[in-house]
């Protein structure tokens, strides 16, 4: 496959994982409730901040306030007691989710300590404020947000394919997403119904060009990607309820986002078209978008993830052979 893939920056995918994050956050009540998928960044004035917290400013989100000021939105939400469907007032305060230091070790980098804590690399780098090339080094004391896990205490972190001599450099760097025309409106989306089968049906015919996991300069896949001509019809994995469909995240183009019964999620990328929007309900097999280009890849191919919660997890696991 000749021609950028986005899937294999670690960076990238953290857009994504921090959608799905979004998502799962405001499904987390009984009742199904909305989703609040909110990315209007227009006309935001900047204001003096108090020291550990926010004031809402006019088009802030959950999302872009956590990711701004470095922490997670499930953080944010629990330490404010934000309620569905997480709707910010301007002028509300917000509290910030206290950070934790955490020395460098040798062998450590920033793709293998966002690995390690169970946090994502934009995260770390704009907490840290870690200029490009994203080099740390030996002793470096780095702030972890709130939501990090325990990591493994002082134990050196595996060393990935990017660390050199007691300092390392991060994947490609983490970029702003993009700006939508228009803010979204919050719209409610069912429970998803039950799944047809234990496993997956593959969403679409075509080659595998690059698989699920660690690649090459410390990078990862954290999907397949899947080369067939353009236009090629993209089926759903199994039934479910469409969560996102859009082309906000930067990288992967015409996206789709589809919540299964069980905390399931599968991503297709790059489409040419999508057929399905958010909220309808989709079952196993149903074309639901075209194979295209669009995004970071320059030929025609489905970028294809299953999540479990936040976590990617090998497509292969649930795809018959």
């Amino acid at each position: 496959m000749s021609g950028p893939n986005f899937s294999e920056t670690g960076a990238r995918s953290y857009a994504l994982l921090g959608l799905v994050a979004v998502i799962l956050a405001a499904c987390a009540s009984p009742g199904g409730p909305a989703e609040v998928i909110d990315r209007s960044y227009q006309n935001r004035q900047q204001a003096a901040q108090p020291v550990g917290g926010y004031i809402v400013q006019r088009g802030d989100t959950v999302y872009g306030v956590a990711q701004r000021n470095g922490v997670s939105t499930r953080a944010l939400i629990d330490w404010n007691d934000l309620q569905p469907p997480y709707l910010l007032v301007p002028g509300q305060s917000l509290k910030l989710p206290h950070s934790r230091a955490y020395t460098v070790q040798r062998g450590d980098s920033v793709y293998a300590i966002s690995r390690r804590f169970e946090i994502d690399m934009t995260t770390l780098v704009r907490l840290n404020r870690i200029p490009a090339p994203y080099t740390i080094h030996v002793g470096q004391t780095l702030q972890l947000p709130a939501n990090a896990g325990p990591g493994s205490g002082t134990q050196v972190a595996r060393a990935d394919p990017s660390t050199v001599s007691g300092e390392s450099r991060a994947e490609t760097p983490p970029g702003p997403s993009a700006k939508p025309a228009a803010p979204r409106q919050v719209v409610s989306v069912p429970r998803p119904p039950a799944r047809a089968g234990s496993g997956f049906v593959w969403p679409v015919e075509g080659r595998v060009v690059s698989s699920f996991g660690s690649k090459t300069g410390g990078q990862h896949n954290d999907g397949l990607n899947i080369a067939a001509p353009r236009g090629t019809p993209v089926r759903a994995a199994d039934n479910g309820v469409v969560a996102y469909a859009g082309k906000e995240i930067r990288g992967f183009g015409n996206l789709l986002l589809i919540k299964h019964d069980g905390g399931l999620i599968t991503a297709y990328a790059h489409a040419d078209a999508l057929l399905v929007s958010r909220g309808d309900v989709v079952t196993r097999g149903q074309v639901i978008a075209k194979v295209g280009k669009t995004g970071g890849v320059e030929n025609p191919q489905l970028h294809f993830e299953v999540r479990r919660g936040t976590k990617a997890v090998d497509p292969k696991q649930f795809l018959p052979s």
